[in-house]
């Protein structure tokens, strides 16, 4: 996964998870906070923003692989 940050791309080394409660992560590279994580049951919920109060939702799915990569891929869109 490679998150994109001010026109940079984040490899999954450089990116950090980060347990926010028992069921939301953020997701945070080099340059701040990219998105989140939210488990609801057997789903992922995937969010993209700085803040979560205004994080908007991308993509649901039963992978948190593919929830990483539906944050990364939104960013990454929104970063363009």
């Amino acid at each position: 996964m490679a998150i994109a940050a001010a026109g940079q791309y984040i490899t999954p080394d450089e990116a950090r998870i980060e347990l926010i409660d028992d069921e939301t992560y953020s997701v945070v590279g080099p340059s701040g906070r990219v998105g989140y994580v939210h488990r609801v049951g057997n789903v992922f919920v995937a969010l993209e923003g700085a803040h979560l109060a205004h994080a908007v939702e991308v993509g649901q799915s039963l992978s948190w692989d593919e929830a990483l990569a539906m944050v990364e891929r939104a960013h990454r869109a929104h970063a363009a």
